[in-house]
């Protein structure tokens, strides 16, 4: 990271006012902590200390030799008090190091200078010798889609300790995220620092780390997202922010029946607009269409170079689309599209997702732009292609085959600006002609590394094909992507999957199915949409319970514990997805709704077998799982009025704002605002009541056993009608 170290000092503290204004999405807790952290430096030995006096943790290291000017600073603001601790040496080369710490905030922020440049540097700061121990462990892998793992991986990603008693701690980089590494072995000693190769560091080169201590696992992972989005102006999009995330879509990819397929009477492309045309003709809404990796020239050669990528599948005809190998020409194949993708986009009438992968070896881009390994990092490369894409109503695209393009460009590693070149040129070219990005086989680095781009709104957080056994990790990699600002993708299933569905929807990220025509099943998909398209969504991604990391830890074998949630003022509904493993012998589900946001009375039910149960939030809910390993349960509060409110009785996430779009309660009244899309004409509302009430307007029908109301109502003129639930 190029800074001048006197800005540097001027980004920590508007990091700090920033930090302020964070709100912990997933916090059981919202009081301010006075004396939260405390740190000494040693001028003589050059040892410095964390500690916490919340959860009386510390931590220390050493510099190995006395520091000078050493100097100490505070303010204030209207939030608060900050502090920061300067000192320098001079060892194999200059330093000077920062501690920056918040007195109301559990976070840390290391930086460490190098005023007159470095060719090689071997120091870590923070380096720890000193830490709580006997603490689980967890972290990312330095593989294809960063899977989640109960160990310590040395490489760029964040390092999580917990207990068994939920107190945790995260320390990870905090920039220069491509080069960056993760050293020790969690039992005597851990690090953050930079790759052992990375060479040539300029002057008043500054690298970053982050400490953050909490109580609880989510809130950890809050605060740690919350700082490093701060320090980067990374804004998180809104859930429906661009027409991948607003709108139901279809997916070419791996495991749609349309990947590398098509009906050989028709050709690819009218294969695709007579599945847009039935879906037209049965009222299922599409807001975009993804374009696979078929659709460009591609060489025969493999990841690895190996001539083993040729004629991808031999049941169609033979030629540079039809490989498996790295990008010759991006563009759209003749054979497939022989007018180009803009005319092909004229015809179908929907926006594009489309795929990239590496650029091959042998590709004409070599002698036409600066390539490095495999990744382009020549900016004209990247407008070339953004250009390109913006004729044909491109709103997103997909950079796949991260892992490969990082192993294969060896540079990236010992090279503070190749990485950078390859992502910002990406980046600020798609910016430039309003295309979004979506990361896919990221290794942790790369979802580090987006934190710096606000058009980078989703990531494939789990492997090709969504199915059952890939959920674990897509709950897990869910949590990392969304601490950073984006939103998770699980990748294409098929619509008559309901756990892939359900799952898909309760991320608040893209959905998207990939049935050949008349295959699809369109109850399935409305579960999740409105006629128009816009998904009906949670306003959080889906995260995992602190208790299920903690069980898993422990190695319980316990089923998968998940949630997220719709809040409307003060009055919020969670949902909770719980999964097992094939054949587990486990598969009760046991939690506090109290651990998950709620208070009082509340209502868990299950829309799947359509059971209820009103317990106190505080008290355990158990509940079996059936033989399909999944099920999902929604709780709402019993409010003043004795109501609890469901939502519309025909979705999955019943109170996403994109239908309910506002619930006002007061002692005697529930105000409820719902959200029609341009055809519907009539919704049906649910819930559960304690008392007779009556509605100012719809069909009201209250069951008196079983405490159970439903209420249709109608659409007038507008596109939102209110209705108010009035009791005696």
């Amino acid at each position: 990271m190029h800074k001048n170290w006197a800005f540097k000092c001027l980004a920590n503290f508007l990091f700090v006012f920033f930090i302020l204004f964070r709100t912990n999405v997933f916090a059981k807790t919202g009081h301010e902590k006075n004396n939260e952290i405390k740190v000494e430096v040693n001028q003589q030995t050059g040892n410095y200390t964390i500690s916490s006096n919340i959860l009386h943790w510390r931590f220390s290291g050493t510099v190995g030799q006395a520091v000078s000017s050493l100097k100490k600073t505070s303010g204030k603001d209207n939030y608060g008090i900050f502090h920061q601790i300067s000192f320098q040496w001079k060892a194999d080369n200059h330093y000077i190091a920062c501690i920056k710490y918040y007195q109301t905030r559990p976070i840390v922020l290391f930086s460490l200078n190098i005023p007159e440049g470095a060719n090689h540097i071997n120091l870590k700061f923070p380096d720890f010798t000193e830490f709580p121990k006997d603490l689980q462990k967890f972290s990312y892998a330095n593989n294809v889609f960063a899977p989640h793992q109960f160990k310590l991986n040395n490489t760029s990603t964040p390092w999580l300790f917990f207990d068994n008693k939920d107190n945790a701690f995260i320390l990870s980089p905090a920039s220069d995220f491509i080069v960056s590494k993760m050293y020790g072995n969690g039992e005597d000693n851990i690090a953050s620092g930079l790759n052992d190769n990375l060479a040539n560091l300029p002057k008043n080169f500054s690298h970053q780390s982050l400490l953050v201590m909490e109580k609880g696992i989510a809130n950890a992972w809050a605060d740690w997202g919350d700082c490093l989005r701060n320090i980067y102006n990374r804004i998180r999009p809104a859930n429906d922010a661009d027409k991948l995330l607003k709108y139901y879509g279809y997916w070419t990819d791996n495991g749609a029946d349309y990947y590398y397929n098509y009906d050989t009477t028709k050709g690819y492309a009218n294969t695709l607009i007579d599945l847009t045309k039935r879906y037209q003709e049965e009222g299922i809404p599409l807001g975009y269409m993804q374009l696979d990796s078929w659709w460009y020239d591609k060489s025969v050669y493999d990841p690895d170079g190996h001539p083993t990528a040729d004629h991808k599948n031999k049941n169609l005809p033979y030629g540079p689309w039809n490989r498996y190998g790295g990008t010759m020409s991006y563009t759209a194949n003749k054979f497939l599209f022989p007018n180009g993708l803009t005319a092909f986009q004229n015809e179908i009438k929907l926006p594009f997702v489309v795929h990239a992968r590496w650029i091959d070896p042998h590709s004409p881009y070599h002698q036409q732009y600066k390539i490095s390994g495999y990744g382009a990092v020549d900016p004209a490369f990247w407008k070339n292609v953004a250009d390109y894409l913006k004729d044909a109503d491109v709103i997103c695209y997909e950079q796949d085959w991260l892992n490969y393009i990082y192993d294969k460009s060896p540079a990236m590693a010992t090279d503070l600006n190749i990485g950078n070149a390859f992502t910002d040129g990406m980046a600020n070219s798609c910016k430039a002609d309003g295309i979004n990005l979506q990361y896919c086989m990221a290794e942790p680095r790369f979802f580090l590394q987006g934190v710096k781009y606000n058009n980078l709104t989703t990531i494939r957080t789990s492997d090709d094909r969504f199915e059952h056994r890939k959920w674990n990790a897509f709950i897990y990699n869910a949590q990392l992507a969304y601490s950073l600002g984006i939103w998770p993708w699980c990748d294409v299933f098929k619509s008559d999957e309901m756990g892939n569905m359900i799952l898909a929807n309760l991320s608040a990220g893209p959905v998207g199915t990939g049935d050949a025509i008349g295959k699809e099943n369109k109850k399935n998909i409305m579960m999740t949409c409105r006629e128009d398209g816009v998904l009906v969504k949670p306003d959080v991604t889906i995260i995992p319970f602190d208790q299920t990391y903690i069980d898993q830890a422990n190695h319980l074998n316990k089923p998968m514990l998940a949630w997220t949630y719709t809040k409307q003022q003060s009055l919020q509904t969670d949902y909770v997805f719980c999964c097992t493993k094939k054949n587990a012998v486990d598969r009760i589900v046991r939690f506090k709704p109290a651990t998950i946001g709620m208070q009082g009375r509340v209502v868990v039910y299950n829309p799947i077998s359509k059971e209820a149960k009103k317990i106190n939030a505080k008290e355990d809910f158990t509940a079996a799982i059936g033989d399909d390993d999944y099920t999902y349960f929604e709780i709402a509060p019993y409010t003043s009025t004795g109501i609890a409110f469901l939502g519309d009785q025909d979705k999955i996430v019943a109170t996403g704002r994109q239908r309910i779009a506002k619930i006002v309660s007061s002692q005697k009244t529930m105000s409820v605002t719902v959200a029609f899309a341009p055809t519907e004409k009539t919704v049906t509302l649910h819930g559960f009541y304690e008392k007779p009430f009556k509605a100012n307007k719809g069909k009201l029908s209250l069951d008196a056993d079983q405490k159970y109301f439903t209420l249709t109502l109608s659409k007038d003129s507008s596109m939102k009608e209110t209705v108010k639930l009035i009791t005696d």
